[in-house]
């Protein structure tokens, strides 16, 4: 599907939650800011994940520039900032709204294009605070609308990241398990592979590995990029040229690694598997690494300060699960993230999400990692689940 067709009667009423939605972030005291549909492609292939590189709309201008049309809104919104104050020096408090495209395979019921409307607390400002902020903020504005029968999912990528760095792995080891949590049935293969040794596949053997193998990333790039050229042949599929050779040495890698500790793999799984209430799963995660020996105490920490922030800005922690592998699908996310979902809508469940990215700004520029949350709002699945009761 990819248009909704509609009454005036009912465009009528979607601009008015659509404004109230905005109205509400904007009376919290974010500046409302627009940003071009068209935008350099690179940064969204490159930061926001597998799942949003299949789906961008990509095209070059007669110049030779690819570009694409935006996908979500919090990129722009991030390099209009910069734009603004290239240091990011003072921080900021920015709304947006427009809409997003995403392609959806023939046949399918999702929108190509549809709106959204979101912040972003960008800038050095306390990082529980604005956690519990921003997602106070989202249920505040779909609640302004009447929509009140939601769940909320909270996830943790910083906590995840803690447990692989205090594990005795080797380096390259912790990157990749940490590159493929986003996708779950990848990260099992490869904790699989990784606890059985059977990572030596017959790739190992192949000749530009073996070359490959004794050289570092910026070296193996430069090969990688004479060989390509040599065969008249273009990268694919969004990837770029360090990319793909970091991959290649990964592989190359692989042919002398070891085994993973049973315990070190056991440990990821038990992890990975929590799911539950808030405070439930505080503890079973604190149960773990203390029974594992591994210490996780400040990350776990300030998941535990983040809650009672939550709670404290009005946040109802009863109506809420925490699980250890929510990720959300925006790879560029580094520490909390949230979803809130209305059931009633089955596939179009989610009508809001955001999360802490502290990383995405020096990727656009910054000179440093900047902390930075934001959320969005779906606004036609919004409109969605204010009527949901009356199409049961």
């Amino acid at each position: 599907m990819t248009s909704i067709s509609s009454s005036a009667g009912e465009r009528g009423a979607r601009e008015d939650q659509a404004r109230a939605v905005r109205t509400s972030f904007e009376t919290a005291g974010f500046e409302p800011v627009t940003t071009p549909v068209l935008q350099p492609a690179e940064i969204f292939l490159d930061r926001s994940g597998e799942d949003i590189r299949r789906r961008t709309y990509l095209f070059a201008d007669p110049g030779g520039t690819e570009l694409c049309l935006r996908p979500e809104l919090t990129i722009p919104v991030c390099r209009l900032y910069l734009e603004r104050d290239p240091q990011a020096s003072n921080p900021a408090r920015l709304c947006s709204s427009g809409t997003i495209f995403r392609y959806q395979p023939v046949g399918s019921a999702k929108l190509n294009e549809y709106n959204q409307c979101g912040l972003e607390l960008l800038g050095d400002v306390d990082g529980v605070a604005a956690d519990a902020e921003v997602t106070k903020l989202s249920l505040s504005a779909i609640e302004a609308v009447g929509v009140t029968d939601y769940e909320i999912e909270f996830g943790d990528l910083s906590l995840f990241d803690a447990l692989i760095d205090a594990l005795d792995i080797p380096e390259g080891w912790k990157a990749r398990l940490k590159r493929q949590f986003w996708r779950p049935e990848f990260f099992e293969d490869l904790l699989a592979k990784l606890s059985t040794g059977d990572t030596k596949t017959e790739e190992s053997r192949d000749g530009l590995l073996s070359v490959l193998s004794g050289l570092d990333e910026t070296e193996a790039s430069a090969v990688l990029s004479d060989v390509l050229k040599l065969g008249g042949i273009a990268p694919v599929g969004g990837r770029g040229i360090d990319e793909i050779a970091a991959r290649l040495l990964e592989k190359a890698g692989d042919a002398n690694a070891e085994a993973m500790p049973k315990e070190a793999a056991l440990l990821i799984t038990k992890f990975m598997s929590v799911s539950g209430k808030p405070i439930d799963a505080v503890s079973e995660i604190h149960e773990l690494a203390k029974a594992s020996g591994v210490s996780i105490a400040p990350a776990l920490q300030r998941l535990v300060e983040r809650f009672e922030a939550l709670k404290k800005a009005g946040v109802d922690l009863g109506n809420a699960k925490f699980s250890t592998g929510f990720g959300r699908k925006l790879e560029y996310y580094t520490g909390h993230v949230f979803e809130v979902r209305v059931p009633a809508l089955g596939q179009d469940a989610v009508i809001a999400g955001g999360g802490r990215y502290d990383r995405l700004l020096q990727a656009l520029g910054a000179d440093r990692p900047v902390p930075a949350v934001g959320c969005a709002v779906a606004l036609e699945r919004l409109f969605l689940a204010t009527n949901a009761g009356e199409k049961k």
